[in-house]
């Protein structure tokens, strides 16, 4: 019976620990990207309607891929030819599932963050492509061990990609 309990409980903790750790954080993450980026075609604010409660709503955003659609856990943003302009945006790290972001053909300048192997650790594709990203590429990339694809070109980066 002891161990019926156990599996029981360990069976919650592990089907909860997908709520706690994904959608709860996935919608302020969106809102923050959102508001950090100067969006000068409109098309974030057009149809990032953060009104809904509806599960999976977010995933009919324009630019954001999920999981699956009844949930509102981000896989990917791919936010490329957007017109969007600024900083690096602030806020993707909260996307606790997100495995690719890809910021291509905009007009997003500045340095990539140092940090962003701590910020977005668990990502297998970058894109950063065709900005005006400036500075030295972060040594921190060479912790980031599940990328498999990293595009950099067309920036004004300096240095050497990390071993």
């Amino acid at each position: 019976m002891a161990d019926d309990n156990k599996f029981l409980l360990l069976f919650f903790l592990l089907s909860s620990s997908s709520l706690c750790f994904g959608s709860e954080h996935d919608i302020p993450c969106l809102k923050s990207v959102q508001q950090s980026v100067i969006d000068t075609d409109g098309v974030l604010e057009s149809t990032w309607n953060f009104g809904s409660e509806t599960d999976g709503f977010i995933c009919q955003f324009t630019g954001v891929e999920c999981r699956h659609p009844d949930e509102n856990r981000v896989l990917s943003l791919r936010l490329d030819n957007l017109g969007l302009e600024g900083p690096f945006p602030q806020g993707p790290q909260y996307c606790s599932s997100m495995t690719g972001l890809d910021l291509s053909n905009n007009s997003f300048l500045g340095p990539v963050p140092t940090d962003i192997s701590w910020k977005l650790q668990q990502l297998t594709s970058l894109d950063l492509s065709y900005n005006s990203f400036s500075g030295s590429i972060p040594q921190s990339m060479s912790n980031m061990i599940y990328l498999n694809l990293l595009n950099l070109q067309h920036n004004q980066l300096s240095g050497q990609i990390p071993p």
